[in-house]
């Protein structure tokens, strides 16, 4: 049994951990199957594995946006199904999300898209870019020139590259001041050179800002280069866990190939949300 001191020293190594999760979505499909994992503060890991493998449904566990079916998930020393509508918003400000699709408006300038990155911190709406206080406009153009978008403050946010945009949700994500970051498939809409820049960028950042980090990834090599460990996962179930060091490109894929191999119900399972 854990004491209330043992899980204050987990808690204090481990910014998130999952006990023993499983997400059934009802049918025989799992999108989740008994996982038992502790990510390290200040870490960043990669989840690998086809559509359908749980990658998907484990982030969005983490955030609240789903409830485990059985077992805990506890995020910064807090179980998140325990908590009520008001903790979980407060805990939501402490959890970044960089999406696929970018998810900025498009009509928007990328100074305002970056700027409602602190909305958590604000109170009432924003209706323009003018109705958001000095100090937050200055900061979010100082991110922009974090990620090397200063010169596109004011350009509307759907004239930019691919990369460009990613570049402005990663600025966003960083205006709440996250603790923790979670990327579904943060490259997959980008081009190989495009890819290797965002991830080379979104490394330097979170070890600059010590974040910890837990993206899906589909390239093997991407997931070498940034992270420092690789969980595999396959119909819900952890395939591998291991840290990138020393891992060579031949190693990980083999590694990946083991887990590889679709699950049943796959598609059941991907149009849950895994």
């Amino acid at each position: 049994m854990v004491t209330p001191e043992m899980q204050r020293e987990f808690d204090n190594q481990y910014a998130v951990q999952l006990d023993n999760v499983t997400k059934d979505f009802g049918g025989g499909v799992k999108g989740l199957d008994d996982v038992k994992l502790g990510f390290r503060t200040g870490e960043i890991t990669v989840l690998l594995g086809l559509s359908g493998s749980g990658k998907s449904t484990l982030l969005r566990h983490l955030n609240g946006l789903h409830a485990p079916t059985t077992g805990n998930v506890r995020v910064l020393g807090q179980n998140v199904a325990e908590l009520k509508k008001k903790e979980l918003r407060e805990l939501r400000r402490d959890i970044g999300f960089i999406f696929q699709d970018f998810n900025l408006v498009g009509p928007m300038s990328v100074l305002e898209n970056v700027c409602t990155g602190a909305l958590g911190r604000l109170k009432g709406p924003r209706l323009s870019l003018m109705s958001y206080p000095k100090s937050v406009k200055q900061e979010a153009l100082e991110t922009l020139d974090r990620v090397g978008l200063a010169e596109r403050a004011h350009q509307r946010a759907d004239t930019l590259s691919g990369g460009q945009q990613q570049r402005a949700a990663i600025a966003r994500a960083l205006m709440q001041h996250p603790k923790i970051l979670l990327a579904d498939e943060p490259v997959a809409a980008l081009d190989p050179v495009s890819s290797g820049a965002v991830i080379s960028l979104l490394e330097q950042i979170c070890r600059e800002d010590n974040l910890t980090v837990i993206s899906s990834l589909h390239q093997v090599q991407l997931a070498i280069d940034f992270a420092d460990r690789i969980v595999g996962l396959q119909a819900g179930k952890v395939g591998f866990d291991q840290s990138t060091d020393g891992m060579t490109a031949a190693t990980a894929q083999e590694i990946y190939q083991s887990v590889a191999v679709a699950p049943a119900h796959s598609e059941e399972i991907a149009a849950a949300g895994a």
